[in-house]
């Protein structure tokens, strides 16, 4: 067995220690890059590197390496073979030697001829960990380190990460050149990191994009999950912190996932961080990605029957405003925010291509992602009155206003449904009207048309024109009207 992997084109030597072998080396497989997109020039140079895996194995069970290293592939130097009495200066430039060679063989692990991009980032974790593992004495062996010696190297691959030159002082060393125990935390004031500052900056471009809900919300999540300074990697880890928090807690993996998606997208924001992205593999991160997908069960429409319950309690309640808002959701499929969002000007008369007039509800959700959703409804002469009725009772024009509204209506068929079976909400008046257009004879693209969906086809096509005339979405609404009266 050659084992030869390839990635991005070149070849890399990938086999899994023994058991045993790991026990001793700190890590389960040996990798390394053979700097050659060629498979015969690597099957030669596999060969050559199994006898060095072999050595490894050999020496590791025999215990007889004459200078023990660490996963990190820098030499540690055993305790005993150090002087008895070393003097200060000694050890420190000891271990300014163990930082260097840490930092050479994280180095030569990105030279062009050898880089393996997509592993580098496992590799220095797996190196982190050894030394962590040698410095707290868990590893196997350990007591033949030093672990001070452990600790510098495994600042050195931290401050490599960071961008940062690793460095132990200057010149020929004293106690002054260490740096104080306090050291990582110093480092977090900023050095090779992005700021508070600069993110508050780039969220306010992303808030001046979106609209004023959408911008109280991301403030506020923003400043629940993220901390400030940090590097990308550390922010991934605290979106899948919150996530795994969050579902853990029965949150709806929808909202999750439009909650990480949020976080995500602001983050990109920041120059340089463009490509930031949850990881592949995590499976907190395919958990969250699971609610991004549409599910044909995430609710169930109103059965005909029940929504006539619905609006006769609305009715019942005395709140004419609500029950006119509950009508023309179900019966022009529109979403909450698009009808409680709109003053009287939303109702208009239209003219056709043909010169012909007639009365339309202008719907429509604002943001650039939603433009599919610009439609013009046909409304039914007995029904402008609800519409004048909802559209007046907007008051001020704020985006804060229509959700509130949206919730008092949404409370309000909320307690009309207790103890109804099935996935059922207000924004189930929509689902009704859906199928109750499938029921009229509607088309898939003729449900979309009317629901605001994006057309298939040529983008162009979808929005060339514009004054079709509405005969076909007229009719059908008529017969949706028919269905629930």
């Amino acid at each position: 067995m050659s084992y030869l992997s390839r990635r991005e084109g070149r070849y890399f030597y990938r086999r899994r220690f023994p058991v045993d072998v790991a026990a001793v080396v700190g890590r389960a497989e040996f990798r390394q890059a053979l700097g050659t997109a060629d498979r015969q020039e690597a099957l030669k140079l596999s060969r050559r590197v199994s006898v060095e895996f072999d050595r490894i194995c050999t020496q590791a069970l025999e215990g007889v390496q004459e200078c023990p290293q660490t996963a990190a592939g820098e030499s540690i130097q055993p305790q005993a073979e150090q002087p008895q009495q070393a003097t200060p200066e000694a050890i420190l430039g000891h271990l300014r030697g163990v930082v260097e060679q840490a930092t050479r063989s994280a180095v030569a692990a990105l030279h062009p001829d050898q880089r393996v991009a997509s592993t580098w980032g496992a590799e220095m974790e797996w190196r982190k960990a050894a030394l962590q593992a040698i410095a707290e004495g868990r590893h196997p062996g350990a007591e033949q380190y030093n672990p001070l010696e452990a600790r510098a190297a495994l600042r050195a691959l931290e401050a490599l990460e960071r961008g940062e030159v690793p460095t132990l002082g200057q010149g020929q060393g004293t106690a002054q050149d260490v740096k104080p125990a306090d050291h990582a935390g110093a480092e977090q004031h900023g050095q090779g990191r992005t700021t508070a500052k600069q993110f508050a900056k780039a969220l306010d471009g992303y808030c001046a994009r979106v609209s004023t809900g959408r911008a109280g919300i991301m403030r506020k999540l923003t400043a629940q999950v993220l901390r400030w300074p940090s590097t990308p990697a550390e922010q991934v880890q605290r979106i899948l912190a919150y996530a795994e928090a969050k579902l853990a807690a029965g949150n709806k993996v929808s909202t999750v996932h439009t909650q990480a998606a949020g976080l995500i997208t602001v983050l990109r924001e920041l120059p340089g961080w463009e490509e930031v992205k949850l990881p592949r593999n995590d499976p907190t991160a395919r958990e969250v990605r699971k609610g991004g997908q549409l599910q044909a069960d995430a609710r169930d429409p109103m059965p005909v029957a029940m929504v006539r319950k619905v609006l006769a309690g609305l009715d019942a309640r005395g709140d004419a405003v609500d029950a006119a808002a509950a009508r023309l959701l179900v019966r022009y499929g529109l979403r909450p925010l698009e009808l409680l969002q709109e003053g009287p000007a939303a109702l208009a008369m239209r003219a056709d291509v043909m010169g012909a007039e007639e009365l339309v509800f202008h719907a429509g959700l604002s943001g650039a992602k939603n433009s599919a959703s610009r439609r013009c409804l046909p409304v039914h002469a007995d029904d402008a009155a609800l519409f004048r009725k909802v559209l007046a009772a907007k008051g001020e024009a704020t985006e804060k206003r229509a959700r509130a509204r949206i919730k008092r209506l949404s409370d309000a068929v909320a307690r009309q449904l207790r103890g109804e079976p099935g996935k059922l909400s207000l924004y189930s008046l929509r689902h009704t009207c859906a199928d109750l257009l499938r029921a009229a004879g509607a088309t898939p693209d003729e449900v979309g048309g009317v629901l605001g969906h994006a057309a298939r086809g040529s983008k162009a096509t979808s929005i060339y024109g514009g004054k079709a005339p509405l005969h076909r979405p007229r009719a059908l609404l008529e017969k949706v009207r028919e269905y629930l009266l």
